[in-house]
């Protein structure tokens, strides 16, 4: 025997208060455990005097100690010809405390919470009670039939459900989506035809909010915003055309994997929180590609954590995460991080995250040369006042003939020039008038 997550060993009753620290960190880590009073940490029995007493010090400490109140279910064991005590005991009610302190349970030790990650706790909590099973008022006539359709075949054709025969009341109740005659908001999220969702999505002239060179809003339900999100990226991200060396065959490839990306967004509308005001956002800066949801990181562990190890995580809307898996669209948890992890490690491609209690943001950085291009396939074509004047364009598309002048220290006649040689080259465009418009520069 030997200690984990679940299972504590103390030598005897002497240590008691430490006891209570370890059921209450387990319990806010797994809502269910076991204490042996009698085992040293080795995990072989240690004799001590055990008498009905002691029980009742064990069950007395517990009652005084841990709140919310639990029953625990204590007893004596014999492990190797010696008594033990042996304490099981379990609880859902999260968060519990011991002695008016909070623990959560790490590896085979217990921590005390932060008060940051208590209140993150008892939100979750909250939330996980109040929201995803609650009913609507929404009712099987608001369902988009294409959307259940699709999802019912795609699961069949994947292994994940059986090819009954469809039928919508059937179908959502047995994925805990309708019940007494109206869906729950899970469901009404993922099926309903009236649009309960909300995506924005941008391209950004520069790496700040400042020049949009494209804005969308999207209307929907988690699948039609997962799909038009998608195309939104594809349409705008860069891709490089390869030959291989034996054919003419092209090859077209994208500054970022596209698994990694559709991995991402899914997981944004899977993991989300739908109760705040803050909306999905997919936005696409000059050298980032931002995916923003709803809600903090739900999970104690970090996104590089679940990338190198196999960890057990919380499912902030189990349902919908359940959906989407069952229709492939989104591998489990940690295993989803871990293939963004490999994909993009594969590619070259760096991940950045922001991680705030009232949104997430997942980031891939674009392979942006040190000239300004993507690929830099056009370094040996501009001289290097074409490159400078680029990099004075990349970062503030809003510069006038005059102050590029100004930045580079040429006349205007010489900085046209320039300019109308960046153009010749399709480096940069002028969008909209002279006196209104910005500079796009163009990555090739």
């Amino acid at each position: 025997m030997k200690e984990t997550e679940q299972l504590e060993f103390k030598k005897s009753i002497n240590e008691l208060e430490e006891a209570m620290n370890s059921i209450s960190a387990i319990l806010n880590k797994h809502q269910s455990g076991t204490v042996y009073f009698g085992i040293k940490n080795d995990g072989t029995p240690f004799k001590t005097t055990i008498t009905d007493s002691s029980l009742r010090d064990v069950s007395r400490k517990i009652y005084e100690r841990i709140k919310p109140q639990i029953f625990p279910d204590i007893h004596i064991v014999t492990i190797q010809g010696i008594d033990v005590i042996k304490v099981d005991f379990a609880g859902s009610d999260i968060p519990y405390s011991s002695k008016g302190r909070y623990y959560i349970r790490i590896a085979d030790e217990d921590r005390e919470l932060t008060p940051g990650e208590l209140k993150r706790i008892m939100i979750k909590n909250e939330y996980e009670e109040n929201f995803e099973n609650h009913l609507t008022s929404e009712t099987l006539d608001d369902i988009d039939d294409e959307t259940l359709s699709r999802f019912y075949k795609d699961a069949i054709s994947c292994g994940r459900m059986p090819n009954d025969s469809y039928n919508k009341e059937t179908i959502l109740s047995k994925l805990s989506l309708y019940r007494n005659g109206y869906l729950t908001n899970a469901g009404k999220l993922l099926f309903s035809k009236n649009k309960p969702l909300t995506l924005k999505a941008a391209v950004f002239a520069t790496d700040q909010k400042v020049t949009f060179i494209d804005m969308k809003r999207f209307e929907g339900n988690i699948f039609d915003l997962i799909s038009e999100g998608m195309k939104y990226i594809i349409e705008n991200i860069k891709w490089r055309v390869e030959f291989s060396d034996d054919s003419l065959q092209r090859k077209e490839i994208p500054e970022v994997p596209v698994k990694a990306l559709r991995e991402v967004v899914i997981n944004s509308f899977a993991h989300a929180r739908y109760d705040i005001s803050i909306q999905h956002e997919i936005d696409l800066f000059s050298d980032r590609i931002s995916i923003t949801n709803p809600g903090d990181f739900a999970n104690e562990y970090t996104p590089e954590d679940y990338a190198r190890q196999d960890l057990k995580s919380f499912l902030r809307n189990e349902n919908i995460a359940r959906v989407l898996f069952l229709c492939q669209d989104v591998e489990t948890f940690g295993h989803g991080i871990k293939k963004i992890y490999d994909l993009c490690n594969e590619s070259n491609v760096t991940i950045n995250y922001i991680n705030e209690e009232s949104f997430f943001t997942f980031e891939f950085l674009r392979n942006i040369m040190p000239n300004g291009t993507i690929n830099g396939t056009i370094n040996g074509t501009i001289n290097e006042i074409e490159k400078k004047v680029l990099s004075l364009l990349r970062d503030n598309p809003n510069y006038t003939i005059s102050e590029i002048a100004d930045s580079i220290e040429k006349p205007i006649r010489s900085t046209n020039r320039i300019i109308a040689s960046l153009k010749d080259k399709e480096l940069i465009e002028r969008v909209g008038s002279n006196k209104t418009g910005y500079w796009k520069v163009i990555d090739k």
